[in-house]
């Protein structure tokens, strides 16, 4: 187990051994959670990636379409978030996946929390003015509610 020697609080060494890693499943997604498993391997850490599957307000869709929208969606969505947990899974030997429905700030947090866990990673993809005024990135929501430190990963304009 690699440790800091910065990381010393009160005469006990704090190591890191659960990483969770926040993930929207856009574009950003993947180089998200590639950075969060070379840290992941680093400490020999295990890693959960974690997506979080927000329903849409019912007002939305009819009734009946509702169901198959949004289990069509469901399924869309886990099939990509195991296909990224088997890409990172390439690189730390502990990997899994995480699918959690809800409101993402409250269900990464929450995750945090059950798993234990050592430290959260998430993306600020450099939001819009408008997202900005109207407070939609998810990051700084998730710091204000992690039990544990959170790292915000911003990848390079490319």
């Amino acid at each position: 187990m690699k440790i800091l020697e910065a990381e010393r609080l009160s005469g006990k060494l704090v190591s890191t051994k659960k990483v969770v890693v926040a993930v929207d499943l856009t574009k950003h997604s993947e180089a998200t959670a590639h950075y969060a498993a070379q840290i992941a391997k680093w400490f020999n850490a295990s890693l959960y990636i974690a997506y979080v599957f927000s329903l849409p307000p019912s007002s939305e869709f009819g009734i009946e379409d509702a169901y198959n929208v949004i289990d069509q969606e469901r399924q869309e969505v886990r099939a990509r978030l195991d296909q990224l947990t088997e890409q990172v899974h390439r690189d730390v030997s502990v990997c899994e996946s995480v699918y959690l429905e809800g409101e993402p700030e409250e269900q990464i947090s929450a995750l945090a929390s059950d798993l234990g866990a050592d430290l959260i990673i998430t993306a600020s993809h450099h939001p819009t003015f408008l997202a900005r005024l109207f407070n939609l990135d998810k990051a700084p929501k998730i710091m204000h509610l992690a039990p544990c430190p959170v790292l915000v990963y911003h990848q390079e304009n490319t």
